[in-house]
């Protein structure tokens, strides 16, 4: 032990030797861990933040249906026969999700007919879980205890000429097989940005569309969760779709640039260490002659190599804990600042899946980012003295 504590002490001493160059190498990699680590933490939170948005105003984390709802997989195509009861839903999993009615039909305006889906669902429920009722910018949402009320899109009121009050007609198919129209009354129009939901969606409330589609008081299509934190169950009798299934160009984007993010911080991690490995090498030759010192009073290659490799784990030990400081701080102001995403679209709006999004992310720190960030670092740390510590073997066979 006492062997150990004067090769420790002894490799802390000689960091010092040259207090200019250990104070450069110590903060030039502690920035590059800072960073690495605020990116990371703005990669996942940024990513988890945006997604939660977006998933907020529509779609939800996942739904629930019959096995048999979307054809072979498909989850553009709907078979509006195969409808779901409450009963048939765990108890759990009614606690934050929405019933609706989700089923194709054309709509009729002054102008035009046009095709859209039309989704029956409970206001109540989608202003305490969703932020669709948020979006009605002209009118009001569909009122809990109308009939045969119905909020179009902005744009597909422009499209087929229909005002707030007018009535529209819809026409689709009943769970019977008969042709279901009726008459609506608009009272609201949608506004997601103008992006392309407004031309394909339209709510009104859950027992007008299973009046309209000769459903059963408990019948109907989806149970939509909100709950973005918990994982989506998995159920026997019935079909759970993630949203990474309902929107699969949008989930491969998100892991496209989470995985690229995650590139780019190895890649700035090797040239730190190319850079590091480079001053080891001048700092290692410089010392040439002490290296021969201690060769003559006893000290063998394994304890001078050992020695080296102290010294560069305690400098970069020292980073480490620096850069994480910073990195953690930098996150946290991030978190009570939040970063407008629009300086990156250079203050253009952002859309996604057909929504505008809310550009403002806060970045909170994410634990397995700091044991992992520090692993990386350590890892290149002994790729650094690889290198430099063969070339020292090399030339000084004669005296080590």
């Amino acid at each position: 032990m006492s062997r150990f504590n004067f090769l420790f002490k002894f490799s802390y001493r000689n960091i010092w030797r040259e207090p200019k160059r250990a104070l450069i190498m110590i903060f030039s990699l502690a920035i590059g861990t800072g960073y690495i680590l605020w990116v990371l933490n703005f990669s996942e939170a940024g990513s988890k933040e945006v997604m939660n948005d977006f998933l907020s105003q529509y779609a939800g984390s996942y739904q629930i249906t019959n096995k048999d709802y979307y054809p072979e997989g498909n989850t553009k195509r709907f078979n509006t026969f195969a409808t779901i009861r409450t009963g048939d839903i765990p108890g759990q999993e009614l606690a934050s999700s929405i019933p609706r009615v989700v089923s194709p039909v054309f709509i009729s305006g002054n102008k035009k007919t046009l095709g859209v889906l039309l989704n029956g669902t409970v206001p109540q429920l989608e202003d305490k879980f969703s932020k669709l009722t948020t979006a009605v910018k002209t009118g009001r949402f569909v009122a809990p205890d109308s009939s045969n009320e119905i909020v179009l899109g902005m744009s597909l009121a422009n499209k087929i000429d229909i005002k707030i009050g007018e009535q529209v007609a819809v026409i689709g198919q009943a769970r019977d097989g008969s042709v279901a129209n009726d008459l609506f009354t608009v009272v609201g129009f949608l506004d997601f940005g103008g992006g392309d939901l407004e031309d394909s969606l339209s709510f009104t409330n859950l027992e007008s569309a299973q009046t309209l589609f000769s459903l059963d008081e408990d019948e109907y299509h989806q149970r939509v969760n909100f709950d973005m934190e918990r994982n989506p169950p998995t159920l026997e009798k019935l079909q759970v779709t993630t949203w990474h299934q309902l929107l699969p160009e949008i989930s491969v984007s998100i892991r496209f640039i989470d995985g690229f993010t995650k590139i780019v911080c190895i890649v700035v991690v090797g040239v730190i260490s190319l850079g590091l490995s480079n001053t080891l090498m001048i700092s290692f030759l410089e010392r040439q002659k002490e290296f021969s010192a201690l060769n003559i009073i006893g000290a063998n290659r394994t304890w001078i190599i050992s020695s080296l490799f102290i010294e560069v784990f305690l400098t970069g030990t020292l980073a480490l804990l620096i850069g994480l400081l910073i990195g953690h701080l930098c996150t946290w102001l991030n978190f009570y600042y939040p970063i407008n995403l629009e300086l990156f679209t250079s203050g253009k709006p952002m859309y996604l899946g057909g929504m505008l999004i809310h550009p403002y992310v806060k970045i909170y720190p994410v634990s397995k980012y700091y044991w992992q960030v520090a692993i990386l670092i350590y890892l290149f740390l002994i790729i650094s003295m690889i290198y430099p510590s063969y070339k020292i073997m090399n030339r000084g066979k004669d005296a080590i």
